[in-house]
């Protein structure tokens, strides 16, 4: 009896320690793009975005075309969500240095993970200062694992200003979207009722 016990514990334990970390990583919404608004400083940088929302999945590319060698660039991030119809209550904001994020890995761990996770699709600046060339992010897609599952139902934008010294703007963008948690319910109704 002790010996099926013993056995029964270790097949229990195995399964938790095997599912409790798919089921954390599980997300019961979607990220979806609805706009994107941005310029370019055409002097310096030539910029390009296209925005395809197919079945739910929102993609985006985008093509950079670099004029002269940039330094000293400085990243002003800022995320807020809807409370009142066009208003929105900022979450993050934060301004920083990009050669000090790409020369100090740990420098600020949020913004490396979110650019760490750009990398993956395309071809972007990998140190500073930023050289003459081209670049591109091919069909990105929000990694929703990387986001907190507590995320409420709601829309969001997400701004980013690029600029060197003396306010020098790059490049300012503005995405729009929306927290999508109508999918991630109809899936969870159909694995609790089996």
């Amino acid at each position: 009896m002790r010996e099926v016990l013993t056995q029964s514990c270790c097949a229990l334990g195995f399964m938790l320690v095997v599912l409790i970390p798919m089921t954390g990583a599980w997300r019961s919404f979607k990220v979806i793009i609805t706009h994107v608004d941005f310029e370019a400083n055409e002097k310096i940088v030539n910029l390009t975005m296209d925005l395809q929302n197919d079945a739910g999945d929102s993609k985006l590319s985008v093509d950079i075309t670099v004029y002269e060698d940039i330094e000293d660039v400085q990243l002003a991030v800022d995320v807020g969500l809807e409370t009142d119809k066009g208003n929105f209550s900022t979450l993050i904001n934060r301004t920083l240095n990009f050669c000090k994020l790409m020369k100090q890995r740990n420098s600020d761990p949020l913004v490396r993970g979110i650019y760490d996770d750009l990398l993956k699709h395309g071809n972007l600046f990998k140190e500073c200062p930023i050289r003459s060339g081209t670049f591109s992010l091919s069909k990105y897609k929000v990694d929703e694992e990387m986001l907190p599952s507590f995320l409420p139902e709601a829309k969001f934008r997400f701004r980013l200003l690029i600029t060197r010294p003396k306010n020098e703007r790059i490049v300012r963008a503005v995405i729009y979207g929306r927290i999508d948690k109508s999918k991630g319910f109809d899936n969870l109704k159909r694995f609790s009722m089996g």
